[in-house]
């Protein structure tokens, strides 16, 4: 039934008229930008803005090229404003100017979501712009009643300081699985493949590889549980088909994502598993201030340790408590309308009308035993656009839960 909705919505703001773009450039004929300027960009460099551009000085620039490139300095996120101009020059000659002024990236991380009578907090520190290089160093933590308790230091370096479209992402995680009670560690390394194109449809893999260990050290518990070691070397391949463009809190344009891979077991106790995954999301804007997004979502894995489930909790789909829906194979899907009431560069606020459902098989030797969950409802989304960090997120929601239908996240 859920599917249904999804399609029908999407046949009507397709067909719908009066459509918008999020990022929209005027018609003008083909002209040579002779010489290129950036203003106000007081963090950024001017060459890692330079780098998302689909020409070069002295190229000849048409309007499909300048929007696509206004696309991807905005998808840099790191703006609160990103526009353009013509100016002449002497001899006839022109001098494209953009203006990307900069959002303050450089941000304490202080964040959760509320439930009653769950509580889930978070916090570190994070600079999406490190040395305006558009570098991401992040360090978070989280501590939750009911969620995992972990720690983490990823880095990131954009592909604007490296070869093509290629991109690096590495970190450690420390974590506390809450129903195993096990402890995690895990390092990976993910790699952007160079030869991927955000507005190109083309094969072009992304790879990760990885460490992951748990243990469950004997303790003095009630009740007591089996001392565990598992450990395990991974790999994961990602294609990503079509682009979101995200400009503020708004987004537009679709985008799948598929992912397989394996995992090694490196002790007795570890078995060798699968895993695939392929999500769908599609953004669009009818107009300045509506907007129309769809999602679905699905994972499968053959590792019979719940730990390695996705476990789906009330960010996902409103009244569940954290591992409510969780199992070898789940989906979850999403519908919504959002409407901007103000769109200012200290105050953006958004609201969106929603339908949310979630399922997932049992667990091995449960077979039949399907949860299901869904939730319809409302939510307010106060951000705050030169300063990205800044944001909350209000719902109400109906659910069969009908004792956790409000929910707050930071």
């Amino acid at each position: 039934m859920l599917i249904r909705i999804l399609l029908l919505g999407v046949m009507i703001f397709h067909f719908a008229s009066g459509f918008s773009q999020l990022v929209h450039v005027e018609y003008f004929k083909p002209k040579t930008a002779d010489s290129i300027r950036v203003e106000r960009n007081w963090r950024t460099r001017e060459k890692i803005i330079l780098a998302e551009l689909e020409f070069e000085r002295g190229d000849t620039v048409d309007q499909a090229a300048l929007a696509r490139s206004l696309k991807k300095i905005w998808n840099l996120q790191n703006f609160v404003t990103v526009d353009y101009r013509w100016d002449s020059l002497p001899g006839g000659k022109s001098v494209l100017v953009l203006m990307a002024r900069d959002a303050v990236t450089v941000v304490p991380i202080f964040g959760g979501r509320l439930q009653m009578p769950d509580v889930t907090v978070k916090g570190g520190l994070a600079d999406r712009n490190f040395l305006g290089r558009n570098i991401r160093l992040e360090t978070r933590a989280q501590f939750s009643t009911t969620e995992n308790i972990f720690g983490e230091i990823r880095l990131t370096i954009p592909r604007q300081l490296l070869w093509k479209n290629m991109s690096l992402t590495g970190g450690v995680l420390a974590e506390e699985l809450s129903l195993e009670r096990l402890i995690s560690r895990q390092a990976f390394l993910h790699v952007v493949n160079p030869f991927h194109e955000d507005y190109q449809i083309i094969l072009a893999p992304n790879l990760e590889v990885g460490i992951i260990r748990q243990t469950r050290p004997v303790r003095m518990e009630l009740p007591p549980m089996d001392p565990v070691d598992l450990h395990y070397w991974y790999l994961r391949l990602t294609e990503d088909f079509g682009t979101i463009t995200h400009k503020r809190h708004q987004e537009e344009g679709f985008s799948v994502q598929a992912l397989t891979g394996f995992g090694v077991g490196l002790n007795r106790e570890s078995e060798n598993y699968v895993r695939a995954s392929l999500r769908a999301e599609y953004d669009y804007i009818l107009n300045a201030r509506l907007q129309f997004s769809a999602l679905w979502e699905g994972h499968y894995t053959s590792n019979p340790n719940p730990s390695f489930m996705i476990r789906y909790g009330p960010g996902d789909i409103r009244g569940i408590q954290y591992g409510d829906i969780s199992g070898p194979l789940m989906q979850k899907a999403a519908v919504s309308v959002n409407y901007t009431w103000l769109n200012l560069d200290w105050l953006a606020v958004e609201q969106s009308v929603f339908v949310q459902y979630a399922s997932a098989t049992g667990m091995p030797g449960e077979p039949g035993a399907v949860r299901r969950h869904y939730a319809v409802g409302t939510g307010f989304e106060f951000t705050v656009p030169w300063y990205p960090a800044a944001g909350i997120l209000i719902s109400f929601a109906w659910n069969p839960n009908r004792d956790n239908w409000f929910y707050v996240e930071l």
